[in-house]
């Protein structure tokens, strides 16, 4: 076996470092955070410690490895005592079962996106107001891959002055509202989750 073969990575591995990333990711960003949730305080902003859910165990596809949205919903989901495994076959032993149980779901990101773009340029293109943009579509299937939530799209926009002297203030600012955006839609795809019934978790369609 040669060298290049022994230190390619299986996809446990893989799976494995995806997560690891994610929460990784997620603990940075609420780090980060703190100012931006400090502000928010006074707006009547709250953090929520969790949702009872009818599912036990989720898994997140279609997010890139580094998604922060995708780590901070990770974080949520546990923090709501789920169990977020990395494929069916976790979700079956967590469950001590012999196939995917009912309680295993699957969040789907189809679209994950954070946007910046210019509003207003002055007659010498100078950018004076820029929009930031947070976009998630994304769908819920059962375990055994049936559809529980149809394709829903959850987008965030704010707008800011923008000064080109001040360019590095504005990136903060900034990579802040992206955030809370992000924060906000979290929140609304838990509450949406926590909905969710113990009898919704069954296909009764093909019956």
């Amino acid at each position: 076996m040669s060298n290049q073969q022994m230190n390619k990575p299986t996809r446990t591995t893989l799976v494995t470092l995806a997560r690891r990333q994610w929460l990784a990711g997620a603990a940075i960003g609420a780090i980060g955070a703190i100012g931006a949730l400090g502000s928010l305080g006074g707006c009547g902003f709250q953090l929520r410690r969790g949702y009872d859910m009818a599912f036990k165990t989720v898994q997140l596809t279609g997010f890139a490895g580094n998604s922060p949205l995708a780590a901070e919903l990770a974080r949520a989901l546990e923090a709501s005592g789920v169990n977020v495994v990395g494929s069916t076959l976790e979700a079956v032993q967590a469950a001590s079962a012999s196939s995917v149980p009912s309680t295993h779901i699957v969040i789907e990101g189809l679209t994950d996106r954070r946007d910046r773009r210019a509003t207003t340029t002055t007659a010498y293109g100078q950018i004076r107001d820029m929009a930031a943009t947070t976009v998630l579509r994304f769908q819920i299937k059962r375990g055994d891959g049936s559809v529980l939530l149809a394709p829903a799209d959850v987008v965030l926009s704010s707008s800011m002055t923008y000064n080109e002297k001040d360019a590095l203030a504005k990136q903060n600012e900034f990579d802040a509202l992206h955030l809370a955006m992000q924060t906000d839609i979290v929140k609304q795809v838990m509450r949406r989750l926590a909905a969710i019934k113990p009898a919704q978790l069954i296909d009764t369609s093909a019956r």
